[in-house]
């Protein structure tokens, strides 16, 4: 009945959370098709100057740049604005790495990139707002374009005409999926970083959850400066440009960090090879980014080449971690799934990529790298995964614990027994910590057996192990070594305390005689660590026996 009602609460949550993704996925279609009912495409009727042709009535989403464009080269784009069009309207222009003029009606509009270009820096790519001035219905546009860097695009991105108050935020909105999805990234890097933290405050296993933080919110940070969301914040095209890069060479770390972790109880030689390999990397980074700064190089023109290097450090780092995986289970493991579904992704990537440089797909989704995807059926997979090796590692700690608790575990009277007390001796043998000992010895236990059987002599000896927890469990340690002989140490309250909590066991003594109906009293003897000259626990517990067996001995003198 439990487990029909636990599997009726799981479906409903399930059905609750996919009817809130589809609820957002409606919401995010409606408002992307807002924004593209407002934009209109002006793709067509261009007329393309490159290299000394001219290539009249072109529609850019068919043009390409045979053999790609190199720096420096000048790309002129002419066409007429349409007559029907609206004051307050605003030409959207995505354009990677290169200077823009845009002039219309002879007259410059807009310009970037040109003092950048002159001063050998990087020029910035970004998305364009060049707002048309009023009247100019029918006019010419021009647009010409001069290449910041070799390679910087293979053709000429969609050009769209926009209401200028809305122009940049429906760019945006049309590309309402890897926006949220990448500020999703972002948002769950930060909390799993600070939970992270805390699993480490609290000595727990905290790296790979923390390495699938940086992860995320790397990748979500890469992405957001990819699809230029950034433009939302910053202005500054050059160091916009340069955050994309950047993000881009850091996603490589956290990947080989969590590939790396997989299996702890790895052979010294090949975690030798893995951290030379991942360290080799972080200093090809800084590197890279040291350069840059310095304008050295630009960063963009090394990042195939960086591809290239970081595919071959998981593929050697993958390896490694495979050669130390039980192979009858490594393919098994949730681990290596992950490890496959990344190189998995890794390749679609490289084909999306390869293929829209070829044939030049103009399909929104297709315009955007798929390792944001990637990433995040990558983090379902891992948060999969990391879940069940929580719950795995709360199992064994439950068993190991409860098997602690029954090997440390009186079985008659239920308190500590002599194998926790040995190991809670040595324990206390290799503090400074004060403490104090007092030994007990039930009086009248074998008279007890004799007179009214074994079953009166347990009980005598279970209600002496309640008088004793009564008294002693909030300050210490209560310990049945064996037979009638009792246990308490406590480092936890000072001589005066224990001695009145004695008295205390004196009263409840009584209580519990008139209760059974026979004799419950025990003699007892307190030493501390600062009594004896060795300050060992073997010295402490003797000289509390001492004095124990001094008492009994005093009690027998007084009954007879």
């Amino acid at each position: 009945m439990e487990k029909r009602q636990k599997r009726k609460k799981n479906m409903i949550f399930l059905l609750l959370m996919l009817a809130v993704l589809l609820g957002a996925a409606v919401f995010f279609e409606l408002i992307r098709n807002i924004s593209r009912n407002r934009m209109t495409d002006f793709s067509e009727g261009w007329t393309v100057s490159f290299h000394g042709q001219e290539y009249p009535g072109t529609d850019l989403d068919h043009f390409r740049f045979t053999g790609g464009v190199k720096k420096g080269d000048l790309i002129s784009l002419k066409n007429s604005l349409p007559k029907d069009m609206p004051d307050g309207y605003a030409i959207i222009f995505p354009l990677q790495l290169s200077a823009i003029s845009v002039d219309v009606n002879g007259k410059i509009v807009y310009g970037y990139g040109s003092k950048e270009y002159a001063a050998g820096q990087m020029v910035g790519s970004a998305v364009h707002l060049i707002r048309l001035p009023d009247g100019c219905q029918g006019g010419s546009v021009s647009i010409v374009i001069k290449v910041g860097d070799n390679g910087a695009f293979s053709y000429i991105p969609k050009i769209m005409l926009d209401e200028t108050s809305w122009g940049f935020e429906d760019y945006l909105n049309s590309n309402i999926y890897p926006v949220v999805v990448s500020i999703s990234l972002v948002m769950a890097g930060v909390v799993f970083l600070i939970i992270s933290m805390f699993l480490a405050l609290r000595g727990q296993d905290w790296e790979r959850l923390n390495q699938t933080g940086i992860l995320f919110f790397v990748v979500g940070c890469w992405n957001i400066y990819e699809i230029q969301a950034i433009q939302l914040f910053s202005m500054d095209y050059h160091w916009n440009t340069f955050g994309r890069y950047f993000f881009g060479l850091l996603s490589v770390l956290p990947v080989l960090r969590i590939i790396s972790s997989a299996h702890k109880n790895k052979k010294a030689e090949n975690v030798i090879i893995q951290k030379a390999v991942i360290n080799s990397l972080q200093l090809l980074i800084a590197v890279i980014v040291g350069l840059s700064v310095y304008n050295v190089i630009h960063i963009c023109n090394v990042r195939y080449v960086y591809e290239v290097i970081a595919i071959v450090c998981m593929i050697i780092v993958a390896v490694v971690e495979w050669k130390d995986n039980d192979r009858k289970e490594a393919h098994s493991t949730a681990r290596f799934r992950e490890l496959i579904a990344c190189f998995l992704f890794v390749g679609i990537e490289a084909v999306r990529f390869l293929t829209n440089s070829i044939f030049n797909f103009h399909v929104q989704e297709f315009q955007h790298s798929f390792l944001l995807y990637g990433t995040v059926f990558l983090a379902m997979m891992m948060i999969g995964s990391y879940n069940y090796e929580l719950y795995e590692s709360y199992v064994k700690k439950a068993e190991e614990q409860s098997l602690k608790h029954i090997a440390y575990t009186d079985g008659l009277t239920g308190l500590l027994n002599r194998s926790f007390c040995k190991d809670r001796m040595e324990e206390l043998d290799c503090s400074e910590k004060d403490y104090h000992m007092i030994s007990f010895d039930v009086d009248g236990l074998k008279k007890i057996n004799d007179s009214k059987g074994h079953l009166a002599g347990d009980k005598l000896l279970t209600t002496f192990a309640d008088i004793l927890l009564q008294c002693f469990s909030d300050v210490g340690n209560v310990i049945r070594p064996g037979g009638d002989e009792f246990l308490v140490i406590s480092d936890d309250a000072a001589k005066q305390e224990l001695l009145s909590r004695l008295g205390w066991l004196d009263s409840l003594e009584k209580n519990a005689e008139r209760a059974l109906g026979f004799p419950v009293r025990a003699a007892y003897g307190m030493a501390g660590r600062n009594e004896v000259l060795g300050h060992t626990t073997e010295e402490v517990y003797f000289l509390a026996d001492q004095r124990m067996y001094e008492m009994k001995m005093k009690n027998k003198e007084k009954s007879a």
